[in-house]
């Protein structure tokens, strides 16, 4: 018999800003995703309702393992996505066919899961040893124009310059990325979404508040 609990499974950035919102009126369990065995453990145990899964997770190749193997222990709870959108924390149930997948392909590539803010400096932040255009960033991700190709899903070593001769240094890997051509380029480019793996929170907030503008960006629409 399955329970009212729901067990929420994101990386340790995004479950800190969802547990400080409580947005869902559940009992919830939350586990990220560098602790997975202790969440299928707590499943097996609970059997809750839902089994909430965070969109950046469930779209790499570890999350959608992870839920396959949700859907292998067949023991009867659902397994919904996580998304922010509108500035809205929502649950919506796991597409099954392939037009909803490519929905929630969609959804993943326009999520923004906190404010982003423009960047006032013409900063070059260092991707993989090559300079890269940062065009906005929050402490749970950045936007950039890369001339180098950049592949959903690849891991990157970060560098970005501060104050001085400091810098900070961290990884993220690859959420979206579009080949774009435009006439106030010299080349084509890569414009890709980015979310930082083991940044501090509160060194990149602190970052943002002295390179990035006031006003976030607008939600895409």
């Amino acid at each position: 018999m399955t329970s009212d609990t729901v067990v929420l499974i994101a990386d340790a950035l995004r479950l800190r800003a969802i547990r400080a919102e409580s947005p869902f009126p559940y009992r919830m369990l939350y586990f990220t995703d560098s602790n997975l065995a202790s969440a299928i453990e707590s499943i097996r145990g609970h059997v809750p309702r839902i089994v909430a899964v965070d969109t950046g997770f469930a779209h790499t190749s570890e999350g959608r393992a992870f839920i396959g193997r949700l859907e292998s222990l067949a023991i009867g709870c659902e397994v919904q996505l996580v998304s922010f959108t509108n500035g809205q924390w929502s649950m919506h149930p796991l597409g099954t066919s392939p037009a909803a997948r490519a929905a929630e392909e969609a959804i993943a590539m326009s999520t923004r899961r906190v404010p982003r803010f423009p960047v006032l400096d013409p900063l070059a932040m260092v991707v993989d040893g090559q300079p890269t255009n940062l065009v906005d960033m929050s402490v749970m991700g950045a936007q950039v124009m890369s001339a180098p190709v950049l592949r959903p899903n690849q891991r990157l070593n970060i560098t970005l310059p501060d104050e001085g001769d400091t810098e900070l240094r961290f990884t993220a890997h690859v959420a979206w990325s579009a080949f774009e051509v435009s006439m106030n380029a010299p080349a084509p480019y890569y414009r890709a979404g980015m979310e930082f793996t083991d940044a501090a929170a509160q060194a990149l907030e602190d970052y943002c508040k002295r390179h990035c503008a006031d006003s976030p960006v607008p939600p895409r629409r």
